[in-house]
């Protein structure tokens, strides 16, 4: 079947599906990885605060996370502007279309002077917030009848999300609420300040809500393992989870990871190492696995097909190491957890070299400046990833099937359009403008979804 075939007998299916059908959901298609080669370039950037927290030398992915997460210093704790809210809700069926509607959102940003707006955010209304009532009527259509609903949220922002689901359930399906349990897991003490003061503005909430402080992808955030059937949400999660930068001077060559080194005060830069960490070598593994080896599906297999050319033609490439942590952290301590992951598929204008890279950006008084550098990032920018969708779903089901000790997992998982999630779960007449401009469906071409379904 064509790639145009396979995306339609899934949209199909997917529709079908959320209707309350028993057909399984099978994935979109697959997404190839851009090959090629890259010259590596060792970069030396300087900047004022300190980054390695007392050591010489730490892998990339540490150092990225460092820089976006350091209780002191990492962006999201030092720019308690990162992510916005919107006080007033937008109006769409009062605006004229496309131009005015992103003519507002460009004052807004000036006016509030934040580096991003989430789309659960921008779509919010006075009484019926869209975006996040999409994602609980999912919930609705899709869980397992009878048991308690048990709702994990990762890195939930100012927590509009947890307000926008939990209400939904309060007044569409009161019984469930009644024992529903929200859980947000944050990693930055300013932010879980913000979910807890707009979570706790509707008083009913707060015995159905609470916040386990700490990294997703660290066990000790989790606690016990739970097999209780649960949800999880990761709204714009991946693009922020730190990748390492891998290089092989020719295509015969061994791969070497990237470490960052201080070389004076303030002043950092890149220096190879023979391959040695567990967790990239585990990245790789599943990325250049034989595509035979694990699954029947053919599906799948062309995949592990396309996803291994990455690794045969790539000199220098951005492994999602992070994502691959987390996921394994999720598997062993919550099981029995359907995912409900939406991110960018793709960026615009990305600098920095290498295969997969990220978009470094920082914004002063409404205007973004792009860095051609993650080295010059240090809680005073932004580091964000395009995901990859196929390698995710690789990856997942690499995870879970190991996890689980059971093959063909992988039929469980789709990847869809944001839009087409949308027009499946949302009212999208509602956000419409003047002359049908629909921002909900056309404005975040670049994201999509990932899905999996209950056993």
């Amino acid at each position: 079947m064509g790639s145009r075939g396979l995306q339609r007998r899934m949209l199909q299916v997917f529709s079908l599906w959320l209707r309350g059908g028993q057909i399984m959901c099978q994935q979109t298609g697959i997404i190839a990885l851009s090959c090629g080669s890259a010259s590596f370039s060792t970069q030396t950037t300087e900047h004022a605060q300190p980054a390695l927290q007392h050591k010489k030398s730490v892998l990339v992915r540490d150092y990225i996370h460092s820089a976006l997460y350091d209780p002191q210093s990492g962006y999201f704790s030092a720019k308690a502007e990162a992510v916005g809210t919107i006080s007033e809700p937008i109006q769409f069926s009062l605006l004229q279309g496309r131009k005015a509607y992103l003519q507002h959102l460009n004052d807004l940003y000036k006016q509030n002077n934040v580096s991003w707006f989430t789309p659960i955010e921008i779509f919010q209304a006075r009484f019926f917030p869209w975006y996040g009532y999409a994602i609980a009527e999912y919930i609705l259509r899709t869980l397992v009848p009878a048991s308690p609903l048990n709702i994990y949220e990762i890195g939930g922002g100012t927590g509009t999300c947890a307000s926008n689901i939990l209400n939904y359930f309060r007044t569409k399906a009161p019984a469930i609420y009644k024992n529903l349990t929200y859980t947000s897991v944050e990693i930055s003490d300013a932010l879980a300040l913000k979910q807890q003061a707009r979570v706790g503005a509707m008083s009913s909430h707060s015995r159905h809500f609470q916040i386990r402080h700490g990294s997703a992808s660290d066990p000790n955030t989790w606690g016990t393992v739970n097999t209780a059937p649960c949800f999880i949400i990761m709204l714009e999660v991946l693009d922020n989870l730190a990748h390492d930068l891998v290089y092989r001077k020719t295509l015969t060559s061994d791969w070497n990871e990237t470490w960052v080194t201080e070389s004076a005060p303030g002043s950092y830069r890149e220096e190879l190492q023979p391959l040695e960490d567990p967790l990239i070598k585990r990245c790789l593994d599943v990325i250049s696995q034989n595509p035979h080896s694990r699954s029947s599906s053919s599906i799948i297999s062309a995949a592990k097909s396309t996803l291994s050319q990455f690794v045969s033609l790539s000199e220098l490439a951005w492994i999602p190491t992070g994502c691959l942590q987390m996921l394994e952290t999720l598997h062993k301590f919550r099981p029995n957890m359907v995912l409900i992951i939406s991110d960018f598929s793709s960026l615009p204008d990305i600098t920095v070299a290498g295969t997969g890279a990220p978009l470094v950006a920082s914004k002063e008084a409404g205007q973004t400046k792009d860095h051609s550098s993650y080295l010059e990032a240090k809680g005073n920018a932004d580091i964000f990833f395009p995901t990859n969708f196929g390698l995710l779903q690789q990856l997942d089901s690499y995870v879970a099937e190991r996890a689980s000790g059971k093959d063909g997992l992988s039929e469980r998982l789709s990847t869809v359009t944001s839009a087409e999630f949308m027009e499946q779960c949302a009212d999208v007449e509602k956000t419409r403008t003047k002359d049908g401009y629909n921002p909900l469906l056309e404005d975040y071409s670049n994201t999509k979804f990932y899905i999996s379904f209950p056993e």
